[in-house]
């Protein structure tokens, strides 16, 4: 099929008319699609910078939660070695005096 032409009154120029009346709504086109694109574009932009934060927050989280646990295993550890070294003196303490009654006993014994 053969495309209808107009022709310029100024240059006298043949236009196909499917061209002069299709640019305008390809180029409206055009510029929908690519704001539509940049639009997409920022929204993914934003997801990131979002996810990156998320991501950093979760991290820094952790830390937190590792050096409190840290410090929970340290303080723990010291309330067990002071607990371990109480019962160490007790029993030592039992041990001589266990040894002193002993001793005495032994004492007695000689003498009499």
């Amino acid at each position: 099929m053969i495309d209808p032409t107009i022709t310029c009154p100024s240059c006298k120029t043949e236009i196909k008319l499917t061209e002069s009346l299709a640019a305008p709504l390809i180029e409206s086109t055009r510029r929908q699609y690519e704001l539509q694109i940049a639009q997409k574009e920022e929204a993914i932009a934003s997801r990131e910078a979002a996810i990156r934060q998320d991501q950093a927050a979760i991290t820094k989280a952790r830390e937190t939660l590792e050096e409190q646990v840290a410090e929970k295993l340290k303080s723990e550890r010291k309330g067990i070695a002071a607990d371990e070294a109480r019962k160490a003196r007790v029993l030592l303490a039992n041990d001589l005096e266990q040894k002193a009654q002993e001793l005495i006993e032994l004492l007695q014994c000689a003498h009499v």
